[in-house]
């Protein structure tokens, strides 16, 4: 889209609030007080919650006059000069729409700060792995001495960057499908697409869509980081300079060299260019899949000017995020795993097929919760590598169907307990549902959180 014509907006629409919205107000407001012309514009704020997340910052910042508790009608997003959209606020409502074909431009916040900012920006998406990335890159970043700000769907909301005194030497954004959706101006050093598995099928009517929505981060990317497995996920015709992962070897590009990566029988090594850079026993997190995204972290440092060989010692540091792939226990030897984030087919995938190399003993998976729309039979090769299966949940039965002998329990403290009667010395047990969380728990943290305070309590009641 062309830039925001500031000096002819007189009427913005706010649509949701929440940690995003409230950043939005923030960020309007700063214009506001920094231009007398736009003290004049009129703001207005639509969630359709009766005390949504942010209506006491957003009451002080703005007032409570121009705060509306409903959803918004046609008449006022067609009222607006420019609308500002949440991530979560699905783009193809009527109302939407209608306006978008009356040429009334509609933003998120990372459209706002990609029009406005002149930092340095690398990004990355995918249906699993950007948040342990995005991490991953701002603290290998830090330990090589540069100011590295995590922003979008993680860290401090990105309009915030804007309002600060001290900038960042560079950001890191990751990005959702969610948010790609209303972005057209976001030039980047380097984009990074992980990987692709059906997800937000409530969103999206194919997976194709969901794909070409995946891919628009590339649209004013300089490099172009992407994934040798999944290249039907590629965009065509790659125009960036292109920089792959893998994990397979590669001659030129980054990859994984091991005697075998799915029964690992040797050391296995991320390397580049064809020469090893790191052992994966040199890492403290687990899985073949972590390896993956470290590979795609070093890819990013690079073009924010981090020499590689400091980045690799940096790696060596880094302990991974919660609820992804975390270690709770290995009490007795047995290994208990929180990967609550994986609420998608993908991540659980990643996750079982990342750590099954590393059990010496069975591995049970703890599965189940709302499938969004998924189609279970695309876990059917992934179940074939688990020895137990319990699930739980709204959609736990669909995902047992697919496996012989699964057992259904009401509840994560029940899964908890009786994995924890079947299990012995080189099991692990994982938690990896392959959904989201709010059938039974308020977020994929909270059902986290409580597997580890479940499994916390086997290690008390055997003491």
């Amino acid at each position: 889209m062309t830039k925001i014509a500031w000096q002819n907006t007189k009427h913005i629409v706010v649509l949701g609030l929440g940690k995003t919205g409230v950043s939005v107000l923030r960020y309007l407001q700063h214009k506001r007080q920094q231009d007398k012309k736009f003290a004049e514009v009129q703001i207005q704020v639509f969630d359709s919650c009766e005390n949504p997340p942010g209506l006491e910052e957003a009451k002080q910042i703005l007032g409570d006059t121009e705060l509306l508790n409903r959803h918004w009608e046609l008449e006022d997003t067609l009222a607006a000069d420019l609308i500002v959209a949440s991530p979560g606020i699905d783009l193809r409502e009527d109302s939407i729409v209608l306006a978008r074909d009356a040429e009334i431009p509609i933003v998120g916040d990372v459209e706002l700060f990609a029009q406005e900012s002149t930092l340095p920006i690398v990004a990355v998406t995918g249906s699993n792995g950007k948040s342990t990335v995005t991490r991953m890159v701002e603290f290998i970043a830090e330990h090589c001495g540069k100011k590295v700000a995590a922003a979008g769907n993680i860290g401090v909301p990105v309009l915030d960057l804007l309002l600060e005194d001290q900038q960042p030497d560079a950001v890191i954004l990751e990005l959702s499908s969610f948010q790609l959706e209303s972005i057209s101006s976001l030039k980047l050093k380097a984009a990074a697409l992980m990987n692709i598995s059906a997800d937000h099928m409530d969103r999206y009517c194919t997976l194709d869509e969901y794909v070409k929505t995946k891919q628009r981060i590339f649209t004013h990317a300089e490099t172009w980081i992407l994934n040798r497995q999944q290249q039907d996920t590629w965009p065509h015709p790659v125009t960036g300079k292109l920089m792959t992962f893998g994990n397979d070897s590669h001659p030129k590009h980054f990859g994984l060299l091991s005697g075998n990566i799915d029964r690992v029988s040797g050391p296995v090594a991320v390397t580049f260019g064809g020469s090893v850079v790191l052992r994966a026993d040199q890492l403290q997190l687990q899985g073949i899949h972590n390896l993956v995204n470290v590979q795609a972290a070093l890819a990013l440092c690079q073009a924010i000017d981090i020499d590689i060989e400091a980045a690799v010692s940096a790696v060596k540091e880094f302990k991974g995020l919660a609820h992804r792939c975390e270690l709770v226990s290995n009490n007795n030897g047995v290994f208990w795993v929180n990967d609550s984030k994986a609420t998608n087919i993908g991540a659980t995938a990643a996750a079982v097929e990342g750590l099954r190399p590393t059990i010496n003993g069975r591995l049970l998976l703890i599965a189940g919760g709302v499938g969004k729309g998924a189609d279970f039979r695309e876990l059917q090769s992934t179940l074939e590598r688990v020895d137990i299966l319990l699930t739980i949940g709204e959609d736990g039965p669909r995902i047992g169907q697919l496996f012989n002998g699964s057992r259904q329990v009401n509840s994560l403290q029940q899964a908890v307990e009786l994995a924890a009667s079947l299990v012995q010395t080189g099991d692990m047990v994982l938690l990896s549902p392959a959904c989201a969380s709010f059938d039974q728990f308020q977020n994929f943290e909270h059902r986290g959180d409580s597997f580890r305070h479940a499994v916390e309590a086997l290690d008390v009641d055997s003491a």
